[in-house]
């Protein structure tokens, strides 16, 4: 007689099923997330479109563990996003980037230029430090130092919204 407790073999999702449960999930908070950064509707839903399209390329990345599938979805979402921000650096219309969201933010807002500058590039167009050092004629470690600031006054500000 076997003694030992038989277990199913795992059920597996079908790629399109895996591909809906994501959506399903989080499709809402990445859209939130996307229209943050293009303060365009219509546009935040093309890129929500086009990140879901490349999930089924991805779908191994979502099944290891520990891993955050919202922040799969984010990544895959900023480096989408570099696009946007490409057009927008070879628009001759500066006015677009007077409404983009840092200058919105409460908490952007209250950051010297420089800080804006590195905050907004690292965060919402995916530059490295070294990418922006460059842009700045800065050191590496000038620019570390001011990302350091810009989440200094982040974690601040909230502090003192906890407290109201």
């Amino acid at each position: 007689m076997n003694t030992r407790l038989q277990t199913p073999a795992p059920v597996v999702q079908s790629d399109s099923a895996a591909v809906l449960n994501l959506y399903n999930s989080y499709a809402a908070k990445l859209l939130g997330y996307i229209y943050e950064v293009v303060q365009n509707k219509l546009v935040a839903e093309q890129y929500l479109e086009a990140v879901f399209n490349d999930i089924p390329n991805e779908l191994e990345q979502f099944s290891k563990n520990g891993t955050s599938a919202l922040c799969l979805l984010q990544i895959m979402a900023r480096k989408k996003l570099v696009h946007f921000f490409e057009a927008l650096e070879n628009d001759t219309d500066k006015t677009t980037w007077e409404n983009l969201p840092w200058t919105n933010n409460p908490y952007v807002a209250v950051m010297t230029p420089l800080q804006q500058q590195v905050f907004g590039g690292i965060h919402y167009q995916c530059k490295s430090t070294e990418h922006i050092a460059i842009e700045l004629n800065k050191t590496e470690e000038e620019i570390r130092k001011t990302l350091k600031e810009c989440f200094t006054i982040i974690r601040n500000r909230r502090d003192n919204e906890r407290v109201h």
